[in-house]
C-alpha cells in the first residue's frame, strides 16, 4: 500500500516544556490510525500540527513530515490555507463551538467550497449533495437551519459534511462523537467508514473511547505524555497489551459482564494497587431489597411537558409534547439510571424534576410533599435539596471567579456559617487540594474541574443530585476516578442519583435501576443488570447493541 502520510521522530515543544516527543507514525492510502491516550498526551497537537495549526509560540521539529510526498515543514500560510480543507479535512470534537452560530448552516459548507474551488462553479445543489451524503433528513430545511436548530448528530453530520466537501485525501476526526448517545456514535462510525471507501480516503482518528476505536481503526497507537508508549494493530493491540499504561486504559473501562466495587484507574494499574473486588449477586440482592422498602424520597404522578410552538399572542395555540405523562419514583440512596437518544427528553425531565420548567401536567412530590405547591420561601429549600452536575465543567464554571470564590458564593447564598472551614471540607471531600481555592477554571484539568463542579453541588447538602451526562467529556481514566468518587459520596452523604448518561456501560454500572426513555415516552423502568441480561423490547435491545 502507498504511504499517504509519513512522520518521523515529530517533536514539538513550547519554551521549555516537550509536549510531543519522538512521535513516528506511517499512514497508508485508505487505511485508518487511532490516537488514544488521556488529555494531554499530545494527539490533538500532532493533529493540529498536520493543518500548520499549532501554537505559534511552539516549535515543531521532524526528521520527516510527508503528506502525499511532499513535506509540510516550513510551510507559508498561502499553501496551508490550501491544504486545509481542500486536501486535508478534519472534524472537530464539538460542532456546537465548531460551526459559526450566525450563519445559516448551508452557507457554512457553501464558503469552504468557494475558498478552494474557485475555478468550478459552486452551487445550492452541490452542497445538498454533501447533505444527503451524510445521510441528513431533509437537507433543503438543514441548509437554510442555523446550528442551535439541529440536533447533535445532525450538527456533527453538517462537520463531517464540510470537512469531506472537497474530497480530501486525508480525514482528521478529532473526538468526533464524544458527546452523542451510541446509536448516533455507531451511525456517525458506519457514516465514516461509507465516506472513506466513496472517497478513498485515509483517516487519522483520535479518541479516548477504546470501545469506539476497537471496532473502527486497522492501526492504534497509544500515547502517554507526549510520547508512543505501544502501537500494532486494533486485533493485537486490544487482544493482548503490553504496555501496563494500555492496560491501565483497557481496564479502567466499566465492564459490561461484571459489577466491580470501585473502578480500576490507570494510576491504579500503574502502581499495582488493583483491587478485584466485586458486589456479589446476593449482596446486591440485599441492598436493594433493603433500599425500595424504604419511602420514596421523590415521587413522580404522570409528569408531561409541552413547549409552545407559537411566536405570536393571535396564533392558534399548539404546541410541541416533549414528555409524554411519565410516573416513577427515586429512593433514599438510589441511583436511577436515564438513558435514550438525542431528543428523548432527558435533559427536559431532569429540569422538570427539580421544577426548573415547571410541569405542564401532573406533579411531582419530594419527601411527601408537592414540589409545585410550595411557597417561594420554601423554594429556596427544595433548590438545596435537588442540585445538578452539567455535562461541561468549563461552561459550568464562571471564567474570571476561582473556585473558592465560587464556593463561598454558594455557601453564602444558602446562608451557611462557618465559610472557610465549609470550603476546605468540600475541598477535600471531592479530592481536591486547597491551594485549588486559589486558582481559575482555566487553570485546572478536565477531571480538576469536575470535581470542582461537583463541590459547588455539595455545598448546600443536597438530598438529590441530578448528574447530566457528567462523564461524557472525560478521559477513560478520568470518567473512572469521578465514577468512583460519586459512589464514595453516595454512600458517605446518604445522598440519591439521577444518573443521565448516554454511555451505556457506565449506566449500568453506576445505575440500580434504568428508565429508558423514547421520544418522551417511558419505555421501561427495570434493574440494571437484568435490563442489560434480559431486555424486554427491541428499542433497549438497539441502545444495548451500540455499544458491543
Amino acid at each position: 500500500m502507498k504511504t499517504l502520510l509519513e512522520i518521523e521522530n515529530l517533536r514539538i515543544q513550547i519554551k521549555d516544556k516537550v509536549l510531543v516527543d519522538s512521535l513516528s507514525l506511517s499512514l497508508a492510502k485508505h487505511q485508518t490510525i487511532a490516537l488514544v491516550g488521556e488529555s494531554g498526551s499530545g494527539k490533538s497537537l500532532t493533529a493540529l500540527s498536520l493543518l500548520g495549526l499549532h501554537p505559534n509560540e511552539s516549535t515543531l521539529q521532524a526528521d520527516r513530515l510527508d503528506f502525499n510526498s511532499n513535506s509540510l515543514l516550513d510551510l507559508d500560510q498561502k499553501t496551508w490555507e490550501q491544504l486545509r480543507g481542500n486536501e486535508i479535512g478534519m472534524v472537530f470534537q464539538e460542532p456546537q463551538s465548531s460551526l459559526n452560530p450566525s450563519m445559516r448552516c448551508g452557507d457554512q459548507v457553501l464558503e469552504v467550497l468557494q475558498q478552494h474551488q474557485k475555478s468550478n462553479p459552486i452551487s445550492k445543489e452541490a452542497v445538498l449533495e454533501a447533505f444527503e451524503g451524510v445521510l441528513l433528513p431533509n437537507p433543503n430545511r438543514i441548509y437554510t437551519a442555523y446550528p442551535h436548530e439541529l440536533s447533535g448528530g445532525q450538527k456533527q453530520r453538517v462537520m463531517i459534511a464540510m470537512a469531506i466537501i472537497c474530497k480530501p485525501k486525508l480525514l482528521i476526526c478529532d473526538e468526533p462523537t464524544t458527546a452523542l448517545d451510541v446509536t448516533v456514535q455507531k451511525e456517525i462510525l458506519n457514516l465514516l467508514k461509507q465516506l472513506q471507501i466513496q472517497n478513498r480516503m485515509s483517516i487519522l482518528f483520535i479518541s479516548h473511547d477504546l470501545a469506539l476505536v476497537k471496532r473502527f481503526a486497522d492501526r492504534v497507537l497509544v500515547m502517554q505524555k507526549g510520547r508512543v508508549v505501544e502501537q500494532g494493530s486494533s486485533k493485537a493491540l486490544f487482544s493482548d497489551p503490553k504496555h501496563p499504561y494500555t492496560k491501565g486504559l483497557l481496564s479502567a473501562r466499566p465492564p459490561l459482564k461484571r459489577r466491580p466495587v470501585k473502578l480500576i484507574t490507570v494510576t491504579d494499574y500503574m502502581n499495582k494497587t488493583t483491587d478485584a473486588k466485586e458486589e456479589s449477586k446476593q449482596g446486591r440482592k440485599k441492598r436493594l431489597k433493603s433500599l425500595y422498602n424504604q419511602q420514596p424520597l421523590m415521587e413522580v404522578k404522570g409528569i408531561s411537558k409541552s413547549f409552545p410552538r407559537n411566536r405570536f399572542f393571535w396564533q392558534k395555540k399548539e404546541s410541541t409534547e416533549v414528555l409524554a405523562p411519565l410516573s416513577f419514583d427515586i429512593y433514599p440512596g438510589e441511583t436511577l439510571g436515564l438513558v435514550g437518544e438525542s431528543g428523548s427528553g432527558k435533559s427536559t425531565l431532569g429540569r422538570t424534576l427539580s421544577h426548573l420548567i415547571p410541569p405542564t401536567t401532573g406533579e411531582v412530590l419530594f419527601e411527601g410533599k408537592p414540589i409545585g405547591k410550595k411557597k417561594s420561601s420554601k423554594r429556596m429549600q427544595l433548590r438545596k435539596d435537588i442540585q445538578f452536575i452539567f455535562q461541561d465543567p468549563l461552561a459550568a464554571l464562571h471564567p474570571r471567579k476561582t473556585i473558592g470564590k465560587m464556593l463561598e458564593e454558594v455557601l453564602r447564598h444558602h446562608n451557611e456559617k462557618e465559610l472557610l472551614p465549609r470550603i476546605e471540607q468540600l475541598l477535600n471531600q471531592v479530592g481536591l487540594e486547597n491551594e485549588m481555592q486559589q486558582r481559575y477554571p482555566h487553570q485546572l484539568s478536565g477531571g480538576q474541574r469536575q470535581r470542582a463542579v461537583i463541590a459547588r453541588a455539595l455545598a448546600p447538602r443536597p438530598k438529590l443530585i441530578i448528574c447530566d451526562e457528567a462523564v461524557a467529556a472525560l478521559d477513560i481514566s478520568i470518567q473512572a476516578q469521578v465514577l468512583n468518587l460519586l459512589n464514595e459520596l453516595k454512600e458517605k452523604l446518604s445522598l440519591s442519583y439521577l444518573f443521565i448518561s448516554h454511555d451505556m456501560a457506565v449506566v449500568r454500572y453506576m445505575s440500580d435501576r434504568v428508565l429508558v426513555l423514547n421520544q418522551g415516552y417511558l419505555e421501561t423502568l427495570q434493574e440494571a443488570d437484568m435490563l442489560f441480561d434480559r431486555p424486554k423490547n427491541n428499542y433497549v435491545q438497539k441502545l444495548i447493541d451500540a455499544i458491543k
